[in-house]
């Protein structure tokens, strides 16, 4: 019988099931009207009888499937009886029961859980009582219907604590991959709580694979007068504490205070000032020149008219719907940071249109609008100062070469960027010299920082020494270093115990050999080769010589791509150039800014936040360890 060719009514059981199969299926009613309920419903589209005893709707799907897949496809599994007719696996009285079974807080299941939630709150910085909110055990009950989560004192006093000794552990496995140590530290006051002064330390090294790594090692409360005296014996104490000899630290870059110069000239490093810093600084001088010190204080004062107005902000919102422009907020500077002042120009000078536009319609806000003269001069220092905030961003880098790009940013800055053109205004030139005299100042940049600064540039394979003063004596500085490192290795003849017991055994075993004939003959025949051989090689060539070898290898390949990676190219040449290489493993982990210090800072800040001033100082140092230390 074709589909729905029957005009017959069939009727659903005298009681109602909740299978949505029903609505396919019937029976007929007999001539007193009662439902013919006999076991086997009709189907409503091709008017077969379907066996189904006990309201069982498992053959009513299958005939759905088979016959109509169409109307199959249209019944939810979920709202049937037959959820396994259906293609849906039903789940066993096994699992079922287990559904309603709470993990014991020692099985597997829950410890995996717990160790979850404990990445989530070291990784993304989340309070202890985040486990306590009700929002957080509603999803944990949906998600994870078993699981109890533990209280925040358990996360607190054991979850974090344990997660930080085995992140430690793997973090002092791959530090012993480093031969050389750049370092940064600084000091910071939190802005929650009490009001701490805290302390960090990063360290970074070139792996055993020519990786640059950096790793977080502490943020320690530091309660004592920030005097040189005791930010030396705090750093030494972290030092001792994570097993880095300080003569195994390469360099150490802190911002351009008094106390972390004094504290670092004993160190057996060279202390480098931060680029970053000595920018600041010198950018600093220049917005206080009073043309420009007026025009940013006008910007400033027309964020601030908007910021505190919900209705201009709904209003340049329109605006910039109207005008095509891009939908951004403005931006209130921080006095103390240039690039966040030069930040806030970029984007009054972006949306300029639309502030335009939003206060022309009200004569009482006119007042809000720069004058032209001082738009004038935001413009030129958002031209001058536009590549220096790009070239900062670039050098802050933690997983990027960035000492021996120092030299050529400093060289193109000095020389290109700061130089006068003849379109330059009077403004414009009096910024430039402002910058120049400030950043090159030889206060900023001692001799030997100079030195190690010419020397990381000329072992980087994209520069050589193409920024170098005087190349002869660039490479006599590197010779002399290679030479000295060399040196410092163990010669062969000094094993250490391990290598002296196995040499022993070795010789022990070849005794056993000579007193054959084979044995006698075997050490017969290699003495004669030996004699053979060094009479056709002659003279082993000396150290020097070897160095000299591979300086004029080195000089004769090209450099590389300005943008390739120098590490890269040390991992393939590290056989060619075993001297030099010693020399690029030093050099070339020092960072060129204190940045990552700063961002340790930028973490603990969201760590010890005023929601969370009863943080012990010991879990903010762990809770920023393993933020930073975790993949």
């Amino acid at each position: 019988m074709a589909e729905g060719s029957s005009n017959e009514v069939l009727y659903p059981p005298k009681k109602r099931l909740k299978s949505a199969v029903w609505e396919h299926f019937g029976f007929h009613k007999n001539d007193q009207g009662v439902i013919q309920d006999d076991g086997a419903p009709v189907c409503k589209t091709c008017r077969k009888k379907v066996m189904a005893k006990g309201s069982n709707t498992s053959n009513l799907i299958q005939h759905l499937r088979d016959h109509h897949p169409r109307l199959h496809a249209l019944i939810k599994p979920n709202t049937t009886s037959g959820i396994a007719a259906a293609g849906v696996n039903q789940s066993t009285v096994a699992e079922s029961f287990a559904k309603c079974v709470t993990y014991a807080p020692s099985s597997k299941q829950a410890q995996d859980l717990n160790n979850a939630v404990a990445y989530f709150i070291s990784k993304d910085m989340m309070p202890f009582q985040i486990v306590e909110k009700p929002g957080f055990l509603h999803l944990m009950k949906k998600a994870v219907p078993q699981y109890k989560v533990p209280s925040r004192s358990y996360f607190s006093a054991n979850k974090i604590p344990a997660m930080y000794k085995e992140v430690r552990a793997s973090v002092e496995e791959q530090l012993a991959e480093g031969v050389w140590f750049g370092a940064t530290t600084d000091l910071w006051t939190s802005t929650g709580g009490g009001g701490e002064p805290f302390m960090s330390c990063t360290v970074h090294y070139i792996s055993s694979d020519w990786k640059l790594k950096c790793h977080c090692l502490e943020t320690l409360y530091f309660p004592e007068d920030h005097t040189a005296e005791h930010i030396t014996e705090m750093m030494e104490n972290m030092l001792l504490d994570w097993n880095i000899k300080k003569e195994s630290l390469s360099g150490i870059t802190t911002d351009n205070a008094s106390n972390m110069r004094k504290a670092f000239e004993t160190f057996p490093c060279v202390w480098f000032s931060c680029f970053g810093h000595n920018l600041n600084l010198a950018i600093s001088k220049v917005l206080k020149i009073s043309r420009v010190e007026s025009a940013i204080r006008s910007c400033r004062h027309l964020v601030q008219g908007f910021s505190r107005s919900w209705k201009r902000k709904r209003d340049l919102h329109k605006k910039q719907e109207e005008l095509n422009i891009a939908e951004h907020s403005l931006i209130h500077d921080v006095v103390t940071r240039w690039g966040s002042t030069f930040e806030m120009i970029s984007r009054f000078l972006e949306q300029q249109q639309a502030i335009c536009g939003v206060l022309v319609g009200n004569r009482s806000t006119w007042h809000l609008m720069p004058k032209d003269s001082d738009i004038t001069v935001l413009e030129e220092v958002h031209k001058l100062l536009c590549p220096l905030h790009d070239f900062t961003d670039i050098l802050a880098s933690e997983r990027q070469v960035t000492l021996s790009a120092l030299q050529p940013v400093l060289e193109h800055i000095n020389s290109v960027m700061l130089q006068d053109e003849e379109e330059d205004s009077a403004l414009t030139k009096q910024m430039k010299h402002v910058i120049r005299d400030d950043l090159l100042m030889q206060l900023r940049y001692t001799t030997e920082m100079k030195n190690v600064l010419s020397i990381s540039s000329f072992i980087d394979p994209r520069f050589k020494g193409s920024f170098a003063e005087n190349l002869d004596d660039i490479v006599k500085a590197c010779s002399d270093e290679a030479t000295a490192l060399t040196a410092q290795e163990l010669p062969d003849t000094e094993q250490p115990p391990a290598a002296m017991a196995q040499s022993t055994n070795s010789t022990t075993t070849t005794k056993r050999k000579e007193k054959s004939l084979s044995g006698l003959l075997q050490k017969i025949t290699t003495a004669r080769k030996n004699r053979s051989a060094a009479a056709s090689e002659g003279p082993l060539p000396t150290a020097l010589e070897k160095l000299d070898t591979e300086m004029r290898l080195y000089l004769s390949l090209p450099a590389i791509d300005a943008e390739a990676d120098p590490l890269s190219w040390w991992k393939t040449h590290v056989e060619e150039f075993p001297m030099l290489s010693k020399v690029a493993r030093k050099y070339l982990c020092i960072p060129a800014t204190s940045v990552p210090s700063e961002r340790v800072f930028s973490a603990s800040g969201h760590i010890l936040s005023p929601q969370r001033s009863r943080l012990s100082t010991e879990n903010v140092n762990m809770l920023t360890f393993l933020h930073f230390n975790m993949n």
